[in-house]
């Protein structure tokens, strides 16, 4: 357990009178310890934790009470994906962006129109988190437990009775026992049909194994890796762009600009290594061998630039132990920086050196401007700046001017300069929200939002919404962001 909370463990046994349990127990006991000193447990063979229900919590007199509404979550990664795929007629003719080039052809076709879609987070549907194509809401990437199978299919809109219109594409089946069945980036193998089917029914449609016509991948913004030159080399500073997967996380390539030939032999390579559960730096050539790292975070946090930071920055999962409930001495801003881990780099002995001040930063805009129409008097208007890092991306806070001493103002317009906005993405509801400062982190009371997952709110596609101040909320079409600087 992370965060602000009790350090607790979480196990499976096998073992004693309650064969095939999962237990929750203090940090202060050992794992595979005493049943006796469980907190919380589960009666279940379940393979995941996830995936096991029932649990019971300890109550008064050391008796176990059922507790029907505790379950445990999978944390994924918000993600915006990026499908390549050599697309069937009628999913060229309703891309209106399609890439018949280079950039979106899929990797090693012989032939064919190339289109690479966006697809971006819409809820979640049969327990496992599903897409929606960024400029076509119908197209979606959904799993089916009855097929045990990704699909990327056409749905009708609730007017025209719901449902799936075409198949796509389809993953080979996975029983559950890899993370295929979690992660649609994971499904190495695919399956496109001939011709479009009729809904879920084949049709004469004959089922081919897609190879190189359909590549999915997590897009990722580029990186700026920075530090103090006296504990980081040099030739490891500089800007990192997303060049595919590894080990189900995106791997990063130094450009070639920020390259001296004077101190550094050829780009570097920042992956996650699976075997060490670290974020390492290499030379390219190294990739998916971590003997010799040049420099290491001991994370395994989905985004390297969460890696120092405690593995993430989502608020569901710093924990929900009350700052009160802590002891005077240890305050909640100590418990989170002491989930804060620094990059280790390698000196020529072999042995490794703490960097305090190198991270990796997401590259993006440092200031915004939330427009709307010209006669719109929405009060969280106006330019932003960003401040830091929740739910992975970057939040803002609005730049309020200060009013001059000598300026006499009427009380609205004094209440009106007290106000300040923060625009922030909740990765619990899926949407990027604006807020007032004091409702940082609260997505029950908002005062406009997008259901949108990307990755910063200027490329946000869908239409924001802004509170109507009677419970409900009204389309606002003018409304968009700007990046500035």
């Amino acid at each position: 357990q992370t965060g602000v909370s009790s350090g607790n463990h979480l196990w499976f046994s096998e073992d004693g009178e309650e064969s095939h349990c999962w237990f929750v127990t203090p940090k202060d006991q050992p794992l595979g310890g005493k049943p006796e000193a469980a907190i919380a447990k589960c009666v279940s063979a379940a393979r995941w934790p996830w995936e096991a229900t029932g649990w019971t919590v300890c109550g008064k007199s050391h008796r176990f009470v059922p507790a029907p509404n505790m379950q445990f979550q999978l944390v994924l990664p918000a993600a915006e994906l990026t499908v390549r795929i050599e697309a069937p007629i009628s999913l060229r003719r309703r891309s209106s962006r399609a890439d018949a080039g280079a950039e979106g052809r899929a990797p090693g076709s012989s032939g064919g129109e190339g289109v690479a879609l966006r697809f971006r987070g819409a809820g979640a549907i049969n327990e496992r988190p599903m897409y929606a194509e960024a400029d076509d809401a119908t197209l979606r990437l959904f799993w089916m437990p009855k097929m045990s199978r990704w699909l990327i299919a056409t749905v009708r809109s609730p007017d025209d009775g719901g449902g799936i219109a075409t198949i796509t594409a389809r993953s080979m089946p996975d029983d559950g026992s890899t993370w295929a069945s979690m992660l649609p980036w994971e499904a190495r193998a695919w399956e496109m049909p001939s011709c479009p089917t009729l809904g879920m029914e084949d049709g004469d449609a004959v089922w081919q194994a897609a190879g190189r016509r359909l590549h999915m991948e997590m897009r990722s913004p580029p990186l700026q890796l920075t530090g103090d030159r006296a504990d980081v080399p040099e030739s490891l500073i500089g800007l990192y762009e997303p060049k595919g997967m590894f080990h189900s996380r995106v791997y990063y390539v130094q450009r070639l600009e920020d390259i001296s030939l004077e101190n550094s032999i050829g780009p570097k390579c920042l992956w996650f290594a699976e075997d060490r559960g670290q974020w390492v730096l290499t030379d390219p050539t190294c990739l998916g061998h971590s003997q010799e790292v040049l420099a290491r975070v001991n994370s395994r946090a989905w985004w390297p630039w969460e890696a120092h930071l405690g593995g993430s920055t989502s608020p569901a999962t710093l924990g929900a132990a009350p700052f009160a409930c802590l002891p005077v001495w240890f305050g909640g801003a100590t418990v989170l920086a002491g989930s804060r881990m620094s990059w280790e780099v390698a000196e020529h002995s072999g042995a490794f050196h703490k960097a305090k001040d190198m991270m990796v930063s997401l590259v993006c805009a440092q200031k915004i401007m939330v427009k709307a129409a010209e006669r719109a008097t929405h009060p969280f208007l106006g330019t932003y700046e960003r401040k830091g890092l929740v739910s992975s991306r970057p939040f803002y806070m609005q730049i309020v001017p200060e009013a001059g001493a000598d300026e006499a103002e009427d009380p609205a317009e004094a209440e009106a300069a007290l106000q300040q906005f923060v625009l922030w993405f909740s990765d619990e509801l899926e949407q990027w929200l604006i807020t007032e400062d004091f409702r940082f982190l609260d997505g029950a009371t908002v005062d406009a939002r997008a259901s949108d997952t990307a990755w910063f709110p200027w490329e946000v596609t869908a239409k924001w919404e802004v509170s109507d101040s009677r419970g409900g909320f009204c389309q606002d079409p003018f409304l968009n962001i700007v990046a500035v600087e």
